[in-house]
């Protein structure tokens, strides 16, 4: 995706100030730039949001964008005040557009311009699909269409991996599946994509995995940690003598198993004890960032509890 490039006039629009102002921001450092051949100054929207963040500044005018990769001056507008209701707004549309390109577009664009990961999931996809679900619900779409929405969303996340910055090898594996019949894995991609970034070696075996599966691969390499999603409370219950196989194998190699998805706390309290749960991605960016192996520790648990 092209990088968002915008020029002097188009930076004082969008502060309220004027071109001189942004012209001394420029000189003086505080806001990046570089000089086209002519000597005329550009931003990349990136830096003008760190600018933004960095000095508690609210845009509030207006852009003129031309060729932003069908990334519109309103929702451009909405990155950088930070506006997650009409980025939600737009996921749902993207995600249910008949195009294979807008939504990694829009996310693509969301993570270029410095939206954390953790709130793409929490703040933009989460409600997101939460919204489409009650869509659904409500008979205004089509089953047909949920599903169409759930696999542009995984095509997209999976997309978006391959551009995500990762930190440097942290010598730390973790393996994580959907257990049993259950289909819905966009909250263990967002979960992947948080432990990737963070320089952790991921295993992963996706929807409808059979327990028997996921103790045979985390016997035979074990993990630091076994990150399980389960969002519908029936399957929970079915899963019960298969979570508890695989706690006990895991505790048998001290991996701690990790669950989430908005069924993670009766699936806990039907594997025993050992099973941390958790209800965003914030939370599992937090555990990751705090992980020590022999850490008995009870802590909130997983990204994208929502899907």
């Amino acid at each position: 995706m092209k990088r968002t490039v915008l020029s002097t006039s188009a930076v004082a629009r969008m502060f309220s100030v004027t071109e001189t102002t942004v012209k001394r921001w420029a000189d003086e450092g505080s806001l990046r730039c570089h000089r086209t051949p002519g000597g005329h100054r550009k931003f990349e929207m990136r830096h003008v949001v760190e600018f933004a963040e960095r000095n508690n500044f609210d845009p509030v005018g207006t852009l003129d964008v031309v060729g932003s990769d069908r990334i519109s001056a309103p929702l451009q507008l909405a990155v950088l005040s930070r506006d997650f209701l009409a980025l939600r707004e737009e996921f749902v549309k993207r995600a249910l557009s008949i195009s294979r390109t807008d939504l990694y577009t829009f996310l693509s664009f969301l993570y270029e311009h410095r939206i954390q990961l953790w709130e793409i999931f929490d703040m933009v996809l989460a409600p997101g699909m939460r919204e489409i679900g009650e869509r659904w619900a409500r008979g205004e779409i089509g089953v047909g269409h949920e599903h169409r929405a759930s696999y542009e969303t995984l095509d997209a996340l999976a997309k978006l991996q391959s551009r995500i910055a990762l930190r440097p090898a942290v010598g730390r594996t973790v393996l994580l599946a959907v257990v049993g019949q259950e289909q819905h894995e966009i909250g263990l991609r967002c979960a992947a994509s948080l432990f990737e970034a963070e320089g952790w070696e991921i295993h992963y075996l996706g929807a409808q995995t059979p327990a028997e599966a996921v103790v045979t691969v985390l016997l035979e390499s074990p993990p630091a940690v076994v990150c399980l999603s389960i969002t519908q409370s029936e399957f929970a219950s079915v899963l019960k003598p298969s979570l508890r196989d695989i706690v006990e194998a895991a505790g048998s190699v001290r991996s701690r198993v990790v669950i989430g998805g908005r069924a993670a706390e009766s699936a806990r309290a039907l594997s025993g004890k050992g099973v941390l749960t958790m209800s965003t991605s914030k939370d599992l960016l937090a555990f990751i960032h705090h992980f020590k192996p022999d850490d008995s520790e009870t802590l909130p648990i997983h990204g994208a509890s929502h899907v």
